[in-house]
């Protein structure tokens, strides 16, 4: 395998030397059964950057330039890992830093990582076991490096602990696939990009724990704007691969206004007050009252016309694909639905009711508890169930390991 090491630079001339020096007589030669070379993207630095690495070229085979207009760290990635591809015939490249952040000694520990486990991606990861960021670091970049990375890793469902890691080996095969001409960022965000549509393809991902050390030359280029630019790259890549998401958010909507005006409507039906007057005995117990409001079990009825809804609009339209026509199964398929969706019944009846119990029983009350408990445990909860459990477009591990673990029919295990 054909491994080029690609590191962009602009003004890194007092790292550039020593780097090269390290990675070629010390670390390459560690490698034995690759072939691993050297490519430095130099955005025409002024202060000699590429000079010392033409220099160092005449003594090392493995070390190539290429010189371009500075155009951002993922715009000088894109064009290193092009150039890797088509005319240094990579079949893997590395992304690393020149200013010793990356430890050169775990080049050969990623490309281990991915020879042992045959991995489309290998990450030098901060946050698993073993990893760890500079203890320079303030709590709030400490802080904003985690959570950010949490926040990507969420959102578009990747199981990778250290999505925003600058220090990764990619296969060129899964590489080549990507559209390294329209990345959403040409700054760091760049890596979120190129690992979310690795990730899509079904590439193996796995991560090896590196620490990641403060530069001790030059001066850090990252600042607060990358991180918005992260955050909106992130919404991006969410948005465009979320078709299925959106008609859920436009149908779950349409539910929320069947509900809200449900839940207005019952409020004022004499069924909800005769179910209230049913339990009004239980109004002066702790935790029971709320069975004596009439508001909690229009809530209940708003949720249940609800579901309704969104199980018709979601079966013909959300998922589309495995709609449910025939009669038996639809009605199966809409008692199970109604079943799994008990819960949103139970959290409005709760929430609602609890609500006007403590701050009265307005329609403003009513409305701003409704929304509460749909935002915040209402549609996390029902996304997931829909998914995992009604038209089953997600698979989840833990559940092929119980079905592995059933008896078959004969009896056996």
């Amino acid at each position: 395998m054909k491994v080029i090491v690609i590191i962009p630079t602009y003004n890194e001339a007092k790292n550039i030397g020593r780097m090269l020096d390290i990675l070629v007589k010390e670390e390459i030669p560690q490698v034995k059964k690759h072939n691993v070379e050297v490519l430095v993207v130099d955005s025409h630095s002024p202060d000699g950057t590429a000079e010392i690495v033409r220099e160092k070229m005449k003594k090392y085979r493995a070390v190539h330039i290429l010189e371009t207009d500075k155009g951002g760290l993922g715009a000088d990635y894109a064009k290193g890992m092009k150039y890797a591809i088509k005319e240094m015939k990579a079949d893997a490249v590395i992304e690393f830093d020149a200013d010793f952040q990356h430890d050169p000694k775990d080049i050969k520990r990623l490309i281990a990582g991915m020879d042992e486990t045959g991995a489309g991606q290998v990450i030098g990861s901060r946050y698993v076991a073993g990893g760890g960021v500079p203890k320079a670091w303030g709590w709030n970049r400490k802080a904003m490096s985690f959570f950010g990375g949490l926040f990507a890793r969420v959102v578009l469902l990747i199981n990778v602990h250290d999505l925003t890691s600058g220090f990764k080996l990619t296969k060129t095969s899964f590489l080549e696939r990507v559209d390294l001409d329209n990345l959403l960022s040409k700054s760091y965000a760049y890596k979120l990009h190129i690992t979310h549509d690795i990730a899509k393809m079904g590439a193996k991902i796995v991560e090896v724990p590196i620490i990641f050390y403060e530069r001790k030359e030059g001066v850090s280029k990252i600042s607060r704007k990358d991180l918005v630019d992260s955050l909106m790259v992130v919404a991006k890549l969410r948005l465009r691969g979320s078709k299925r998401f959106i008609k859920f958010g436009i149908v779950g909507f349409v539910g929320y206004t069947i509900n809200a005006l449900g839940l207005r409507f019952f409020a004022q039906s004499s069924l909800t007050s005769y179910l209230a007057g049913t339990f009004a005995y239980l109004d002066n117990y702790p935790g029971l009252g709320i069975v004596a409001e009439s508001s909690a079990w229009a809530g209940a009825f708003g949720a249940e016309l609800a579901i309704v809804s969104n199980f018709l609009f979601n079966n013909f339209w959300t998922f589309a694909a495995k709609k449910i026509t025939n009669p038996i199964q639809f009605v199966i398929k809409f008692l199970q639905f109604n079943l799994s969706s008990i819960a949103a019944v139970i959290v409005q009846f709760i929430v609602i009711g609890t609500s006007v119990k403590l701050f009265g029983d307005t329609e403003k009350v009513r409305q701003f508890a409704l929304v509460a408990a749909i935002i915040f445990i209402i549609v996390p909860l029902n996304y997931t169930i829909y998914n995992v459990f009604i038209w089953k477009t997600w698979k989840l591990p833990i559940l092929g390991r119980l079905s592995l673990r059933r008896p078959s029919a004969s009896g056996t295990k």
